[in-house]
């Protein structure tokens, strides 16, 4: 909507603009400008991606190989459990339509607006570019801080629709996990391993492992 719209691009004026800060006196809201603008700039990231799913008394625990790209196909590819490992979903240019190599996942929906498990990964990366940054603080003391980046719609305020905590290394800006919780209650949680970023031909460290 065209608030909500207006309401992130307000926001992300003011925390680019307080980015200008010094690296080393960033707060949790100047380095979330930081790490937004850094995942714009990217060509794609890779990850094995632990993810668990809640439908309330029936919960499912699976991984997945992600291979996001900016231009070109993303490729996310189950490999745990063995019963279900080789299915395939393919997201060509951002469009967001899953194609599924071999059977479907049918375990369902997590939110009314369509959101399945396995878009939910690189829904993520919405999340990061271009969604309502509602909160940023830090969680956690000394080497095992991390920033803590809460995304929501603003028009329907806190627990009201699905909302997506993120949860980043402040020296590397690499994602470590993500939940996505509808209506105040958990329905995913999502732990990224050995996730390495790969940057656009005008930056500097085109392999960057950041895990």
């Amino acid at each position: 909507s065209l608030v909500r719209k207006m309401l992130s691009c307000v926001l992300m004026m003011t925390l680019l603009l307080a980015g200008c800060a010094k690296s080393g006196e960033d707060t949790p809201e100047q380095l979330a400008a930081v790490i937004r603008a850094e995942y714009l700039s990217l060509a794609g990231w890779s990850s094995t991606v632990d993810l668990t799913v809640s439908y309330d008394e029936r919960v499912f625990d699976f991984t997945v190989d992600a291979r996001w790209r900016r231009e070109g196909e993303t490729v996310l590819t189950v490999v745990k459990p063995d019963l279900i490992a080789g299915i395939t979903a393919r997201i060509e240019d951002g469009e967001g339509i899953l194609e599924y190599d071999g059977a479907g996942l049918s375990i369902g929906l997590l939110d009314e607006e369509g959101l399945n498990p396995i878009a939910a990964i690189p829904a993520l990366m919405g999340q990061i570019t271009t969604g309502y940054m509602a909160q940023c603080d830090w969680e956690g003391e000394g080497e095992g801080r991390l920033l803590r980046v809460l995304c929501r719609d603003p028009e329907l305020g806190e627990q009201g629709g699905t909302e997506y905590t993120l949860w980043f290394r402040p020296d590397t800006h690499a994602l470590l996990r993500a939940e996505v919780s509808v209506a105040g209650a958990m329905r995913l949680t999502a732990v990224l391993n050995d996730f390495t970023m790969e940057m656009t031909e005008d930056d500097t460290g085109n392999h960057a492992d950041l895990g």
